[in-house]
């Protein structure tokens, strides 16, 4: 399966782009409250996103696209805060029920070692073999040659690293309550 992150538009052309090419049988495009009017452009507009989020509150205007058959399937992805974590740990409660033992994760190249510690961290995913894919340097918004030249690169990768630490901190009830109850 592979499961592309909400976020920049180049994640979901390049997931749907291995998609179509055969990788995997199953894809899950994430699509955040602000990518939904992006969907159309991907050839989703049948979906009617936009009509179903016009009578949603914001928060819960998140969804998880999945393609494994004809027709793509829309689900509420029920992701109670904006982020990565939440975002994987609703994966995680999503494929719970399903046999799911390999999962290929498309983003952004400087996101990847953050999504790798969530998915270590966060159980139903921490098991499964996972597989982490940046998308292709060009096409992505953000590039390693060169990154120091560009504001929004800086920007971008202080954020980065700043969530890499706070996530431990941020998220250690989570893990800590998550591992203690499978434990018992």
């Amino acid at each position: 399966m592979i499961f592309v992150l909400a976020g920049m538009p180049e994640r979901k052309t390049y997931g749907l782009q291995l998609f179509r090419q055969g990788i995997a049988p199953r894809l899950i495009l994430s699509v955040g409250r602000f990518e939904v009017r992006q969907m159309d452009d991907f050839g989703f507009r049948d979906l009617n996103l936009r009509e179903k989020v016009a009578r949603m509150v914001p928060r819960e205007r998140h969804f998880f696209i999945e393609l494994s058959g004809n027709w793509p399937t829309v689900v509420l992805a029920g992701i109670p805060q904006v982020g990565t974590f939440a975002e994987l740990s609703e994966l995680a409660e999503y494929l719970a029920q399903q046999p799911v033992h390999s999962i290929t994760v498309i983003s952004t190249s400087i996101h990847l070692r953050r999504i790798r510690w969530c998915c270590h961290s966060i159980p139903g995913l921490r098991e499964k073999k996972i597989s982490y894919v940046p998308v292709p340097e060009e096409i992505s918004s953000f590039r390693r040659a060169g990154w120091w030249k560009r504001l929004d690169h800086w920007s971008y990768l202080g954020a980065e690293y700043a969530k890499l630490l706070a996530y431990p901190l941020l998220f250690r009830s989570q893990i800590t309550t998550t591992s203690t109850t499978l434990n018992h």
